[in-house]
């Protein structure tokens, strides 16, 4: 549940603008086959961005809708998109700062971060991305070395994921080994969407245990949702079954994107 006794604090804007960027990435480290990709969607208004992958985006409008209509659901309902990156970045919420935003089961968690993360290098190299002429960069981020690839015909000092702060918009960025890429595929002016996000609908805590909580749910969501008082009714075998099948999928899972 949400925190109480914290002050609490709303912000509006209204998106303007739409990127889409398809993330590609290797969820094994050791596996050069397992490559996956999702398409994401950064929104943009004039003091607030969101990120997060399409289907997730598509996730919480279905749940809206579905919560307008009163119908009920428990746990995750039928036809929910899948996504392996289940989460939102808020750029400019609070001003200069960043929110990282994950829901787990029932709980929404968030930490914030400056969003002054990243040193960038400008290159004098240039290439064309995605029908942009764009210019080189590069930077450190957590556990990572990243190139990225910036166009002055978009204005906006904005990128996928955490990523800001070069002088215009992010048309590509990957790591030295090439295990994610963020490669723009759209970018297009829409009619304004109002936003709105108030602090007090979430759990306020850190990076550290933000992503403690997540690992413990990626290694056994079965007792985490029964934590959360949800039935599971299995036989015991397909029980086992159900964990060994998740144990290995984590254990598959062991290329985060953030190393740090």
């Amino acid at each position: 549940m949400p925190q109480q006794g914290i002050a609490q604090k709303s912000f509006s804007d209204e998106f303007k603008y739409k990127a889409i960027y398809k993330l590609t990435y290797q969820p094994d480290s050791t596996d050069a086959n397992s490559v996956r990709s999702e398409f994401m969607i950064l929104y943009l208004g004039e003091k607030i961005s969101r990120f997060s992958s399409a289907e997730r985006s598509r996730g919480d409008s279905i749940l809206r809708h579905r919560k307008r209509n009163r119908l009920e659901f428990t746990g995750r309902f039928q036809g929910a998109p899948q996504t392996k990156f289940d989460y939102y970045v808020f750029k400019g919420i609070p001003e200069g700062e960043l929110s990282y935003t994950r829901k787990i089961v029932k709980d929404n968690f968030r930490y914030v971060q400056d969003l002054d993360l990243f040193n960038w290098e400008i290159q004098p190299e240039t290439k064309e991305v995605s029908g942009y002429q764009a210019q080189k960069a590069t930077t450190n981020f957590s556990g990572r070395e990243y190139t990225a690839w910036f166009t002055s015909e978009i204005p906006i000092p904005e990128g996928p994921h955490k990523f800001n702060g070069l002088p215009e918009l992010i048309v590509e960025i990957r790591d030295q080994k090439d295990h994610y890429s963020f490669v723009l595929t759209e970018f297009k002016e829409i009619e304004g969407i109002p936003f709105d996000f108030t602090t007090k609908d979430y759990n306020t805590t850190n990076q550290r245990k933000c992503k403690e909580v997540v690992e413990k749910y990626n290694f056994d969501p079965f007792a985490a949702m029964e934590r959360y008082g949800m039935k599971i009714h299995f036989t015991p075998e397909q029980e086992r079954e159900a964990k060994k099948e998740v144990k290995e999928k984590f254990e598959k899972y062991n290329n985060l994107f953030e190393l740090k």
